[in-house]
């Protein structure tokens, strides 16, 4: 197992869009499957989630980790961790972003299986809802990985 190079931390990060969100919610630790997209420019991971569990522990906590993998066998893996504070973003910025993050996914969707999935538009259809989702960043602090030495 070697220590992965920022670039190619990045570059695992900007390929996928599922991840695992980990957050403190009354003193017990939490791991939670998550959308994402990564936003190299921003240097941060956009997100949403309804108000809830989740929301409700990370504006009380703001420290989270992300974890995101790319596993094709037992000696062919690579793991990205990102260490970072959850950030809630308002008003226009928050349509901006969510916005930015739907059309992100569709493109690293389409870039890596040439598929429109359906709940792209889900995402879209929030921008138009009176009470929208609550959508936040990750603003990255750390980023280390982890690869076994013949991943391609």
């Amino acid at each position: 197992m070697t220590d992965m190079e920022p670039v190619k931390c990045e570059k695992l990060l900007a390929d996928n869009y599922v991840g695992r969100l980990a957050y403190i919610a009354d003193n017990e630790p939490h791991v939670v499957p998550s959308t994402y997209f990564f936003d190299e420019d921003q240097q941060c991971i956009l997100c949403f989630a309804s108000n809830g569990h989740r929301i409700n522990a990370l504006r009380k906590c703001n420290k989270v980790s992300f974890q995101v993998d790319s596993i094709e066998s037992f000696r062919n893996w690579q793991s990205v961790q990102v260490h970072g504070t959850f950030e809630e973003l308002s008003g226009d910025y928050a349509k901006l972003c969510l916005k930015r993050f739907a059309d992100g996914v569709q493109r690293t969707i389409d870039h890596k299986n040439a598929e429109r999935p359906h709940f792209l538009s889900h995402f879209s259809g929030k921008l138009q809802e009176a009470e929208m989702p609550v959508v936040y960043r990750i603003a990255v602090i750390k980023i280390t990985g982890k690869s076994v030495e013949n991943f391609t």
